[in-house]
């Protein structure tokens, strides 16, 4: 792209500038190269943006539904009201998982087979939706969260979470599918984490009470080719 511009550039309009400024001195000069580079570089990072999505998992508190904080592992007590954000803001695929505290395994999102077979779901989701949530049961332990983004569709993954789906009580089916989840993760936590930034939300939705808003704090990801996270929580 930046080719043929960046020719034209030099050899129609800013031959003579970039003559009188390398020609006026060796700073002049450097600086020159210093922008085009800088434009040549802002316009490829653009482009390199591919995965850009928004995710929260919220938990009742005292101010309403408020997203837990990973920057830790963060503390649940058992049958708070819980509750999964995800916006897809393009077209970038979207998996979740949860490993309980029991070791059963979940798939909870794409919701069902083939969700991305007719395009990409478009505004926010809330899972369960509405003013519905799920609870953490005992025993306590670790609650393990693995969400993947990516933007080739991750046909694989799918097919082991339909199988998986399947014969949910076949433990090897279970060992596959987490073999699969960690084999994509390795060595792309660090790149992942510095992919995220923090942005506030506000989320309308349908209830039995008509329109409703839920605001708080998410994180948006913006990444070039795949995003792995495993969110541990401290279920008490």
């Amino acid at each position: 792209m930046t080719g043929p511009w960046l020719s034209r550039m030099f050899n129609n309009r800013a031959h003579g500038l970039l003559s009188a400024m390398i020609g006026g001195g060796p700073r002049i000069g450097l600086f020159l190269i210093a922008l085009l580079l800088s434009i040549f570089f802002t316009t490829t990072t653009s482009f390199a943006e591919k995965i850009s999505f928004r995710w929260a998992i919220l938990a009742d508190s005292t101010e309403g539904m408020r997203a837990l904080d990973f920057t830790g592992s963060p503390i649940v007590f058992s049958g708070t009201a819980l509750q999964f954000y995800i916006e897809h803001l393009n077209n970038c695929h979207v998996y979740l998982f949860l490993l309980d505290s029991s070791d059963n395994l979940t798939p909870i999102y794409p919701p069902q087979k083939g969700y991305y077979d007719y395009g990409f779901p478009r505004g926010p989701k809330l899972v369960p939706p509405g003013d519905q949530s799920f609870t953490f049961v005992p025993p306590p332990g670790t609650e393990t969260l693995l969400l993947v983004a990516s933007v080739e569709r991750l046909f694989q993954l799918e097919k082991l979470t339909e199988v998986f789906n399947q014969n949910p009580d076949q433990m090897g089916q279970q060992v596959l599918l987490l073999q699969e989840i960690e084999d994509m993760f390795a060595g792309n936590d660090a790149k992942s984490r510095s992919a995220e930034r923090m942005e506030k939300v506000e989320v309308r939705y349908s209830s039995a009470d008509g329109i409703k808003e839920k605001r708080f704090k998410a994180i948006k990801v913006k990444s070039s080719d795949f995003y792995g996270r495993k969110l541990l929580i401290d279920h008490r």
